[in-house]
């Protein structure tokens, strides 16, 4: 993961160590991605603020940035605190600060979750090793959690990560709300390139519209699943949570499997190791989910067109109008290259049943 960090670790330390009443032994970058900085630290005494913090074993400390961080922040504190109560793979939250005064952004502390990535991009050898032992397991975790009643005392009033629009309510289904972010996106960017496939989509929403709730992720994939051997050990990045129809996440799954191009390493570019490996990641993944969790296929072909949709329009909107105008920090147009464009572009077209392509100008890089 390309590294964007602009914080300071000596003067984070310090700061932290003030906020929290204990000297820290040490701590640095442990990655950094499109909208957090996530640092490692351990602590040499108790906390005096916050007694319940381990110390001598190293935590998490995850920072929310760009134009959303506040409400993001907040929704994914509130939804691992409430899925590691009901006994779901997440790392324990010890502490969370909204108040920016503290470090400067709002942050989280959480456990260190054992293992790594799933898809882990060391070595070809050992990125297929571990990904071919634990894929079971990332699948199994992901229909858990689309198993959870939604509505149940420990998970309800989970904040929503799709906010309505045009007089819609939070309790309008996620698919409306979706496809209304999708038709702002469109006209906004402009993005007149989906304009065809959103209305195809639309057209046939109505049939779709109606499904049982389930807790969904929406930004579940390899690098967001935590593994050790065959086993998972937590899901991270829950700043997309919110609650619908399962075969949406699913889809959402699918797509970023069969479009997430890297450029480095060379064997994850768009070309024919990286393609071939993408088509078989993706070709497991749903006769895996369909056979541990039963799914309407017609309607998890639809929510594919739909999920590449509004992945593509995101994409679509940081090319046109920045990375902050959908929530993101500045420099994460820098993961919006031209071949996860292509790739993303050809997939909705595929689902859609319409010519997609964004016509906006090419990124800067920052």
């Amino acid at each position: 993961m390309r590294t964007y960090s602009m914080l300071d670790p000596p003067d984070i330390a310090q700061r932290l160590s003030v906020y929290l009443g204990a000297p820290v032994a040490r701590l640095s970058v442990l990655a950094s991605g499109w909208e957090t900085t996530v640092f490692e630290f351990t602590l040499e005494a108790p906390a005096r603020r916050f007694a319940s913090i381990p110390v001598g074993i190293p935590m998490v400390l995850r920072f929310y940035q760009g134009s959303a961080a506040d409400n993001k922040g907040a929704r994914e504190h509130t939804t691992i605190d409430r899925l590691f109560a009901v006994g779901y793979a997440v790392p324990q939250a010890y502490a969370f600060e909204p108040d920016h005064r503290a470090l400067g952004a709002p942050f989280l502390i959480m456990q260190r979750l054992a293992g790594g990535p799933l898809f882990a991009v060391r070595s070809f050898p050992s990125a297929f090793k571990t990904f071919s032992m634990a894929f079971y397991s990332f699948v199994r975790t992901q229909t858990k959690l689309h198993k959870l009643d939604s509505a149940s005392a420990g998970l309800s009033g989970i904040p929503h990560a799709y906010a309505p629009i045009d007089g819609m309510t939070s309790v309008s289904p996620l698919l409306d709300r979706v496809l209304a972010i999708i038709a702002n996106r469109v006209e906004n960017g402009p993005l007149p390139g989906l304009r065809e496939a959103l209305k195809l989509v639309t057209e046939r929403a109505a049939r779709f519209r109606h499904s049982g709730d389930s807790l969904v992720h929406m930004d579940y994939h390899p690098q967001n699943v935590m593994v050790r051997g065959v086993r998972v050990t937590g899901v991270i990045d829950w700043v997309n949570t919110d609650v619908g129809d399962r075969h949406l996440d699913a889809a959402m799954t699918a797509v970023i499997l069969s479009s997430s191009a890297m450029e480095h390493p060379r064997w994850m570019r768009d070309n024919l190791a990286g393609n071939g490996l993408r088509a078989s990641f993706a070709a497991l993944y749903m006769p895996l989910y369909h056979a541990m969790a039963p799914m309407d296929l017609e309607r998890f072909r639809y929510c594919q067109a739909v999920a590449a949709l509004l992945r593509l329009s995101m994409m679509g909107m940081m090319r046109a109008r920045g990375a902050e105008v959908v929530g993101f920090r500045r420099e994460a147009i820098n993961e919006v290259t031209p071949a996860v464009v292509r790739l993303l572009s050809r997939y909705a077209t595929r689902k859609s049943g319409a010519s997609v392509r964004l016509d906006a100008v090419a990124p800067q890089p920052v």
